[in-house]
């Protein structure tokens, strides 16, 4: 029997572990109301992720269920654009200690070159063969969430002029407003742990592809 669509993009995620971190994300971060987004649109909900992501229970499902979503695609090093991703990008380094398979180091790009010290755009973890951030290195990018995908093409262009190879690209909430489509259009494999509908309520997101 040849798989459907939605069977060969199933989430690698364990489903109750997507249903708690759904739960969690409704009850501390999902607003209901009228919003002006940081694109621009306007939205009938507001997903102050953070509510989630900075709470220890929220932390843990968020570091667990990314690790699960990016493991596939065997990536070396996980962050993205500050602040929301060096939050995440810590959750999951965290939990590839405790998972203890293969670790994956933390980074994080900042919006612009900092003008002071060693005037870097990308901070990242030690790493035990050099720099975390070098050519060749295989890397995933998070965001917590995905509306028009400025934030995370920002990113990702940062850590491709630095030569990695971008293996996988993440959300923990993709609102389906075209950012999944433009990430896609690059050539890069996107996929989300949770979505959201118009209204905002949540569903399960999909794999990496």
């Amino acid at each position: 029997m040849t798989p459907t669509t939605d069977e060969m993009h199933a989430t690698p995620v364990a489903p109750e572990l997507l249903d708690e971190l759904a739960s969690v994300l409704a009850a501390q971060s999902i607003r209901k109301g009228d919003f002006t987004l940081a694109s621009g649109a306007h939205s009938h909900y507001y997903c102050d992720t953070k509510a989630t992501v900075l709470s220890p229970r929220g932390a843990r499902l968020c570091g667990r269920a990314l690790l699960q979503l990016i493991l596939p695609h065997r990536p070396q090093a996980v962050g993205g654009l500050a602040m929301g991703a060096a939050y995440l990008a810590t959750a999951v380094a965290l939990a590839s200690d405790e998972d203890g398979q293969s670790p994956v180091f933390g980074f994080t790009v900042r919006a612009a070159t900092k003008d002071h010290g060693i005037r870097n755009r990308i901070d990242c973890s030690w790493y035990p063969d050099g720099p975390l951030i070098a050519p060749g290195r295989r890397v995933a990018l998070i965001d917590d969430v995905v509306t028009s995908a400025g934030s995370i093409l920002q990113a990702i262009d940062a850590v491709q002029e630095a030569g990695c190879d971008v293996v996988a690209v993440a959300a923990v909430l993709d609102r389906r407003a075209g950012g999944a489509e433009r990430i896609r259009e690059r050539g890069l494999a996107f996929g989300a742990l949770l979505e959201a509908d118009d209204n905002g309520d949540l569903h399960h997101g999909s794999a990496i592809h």
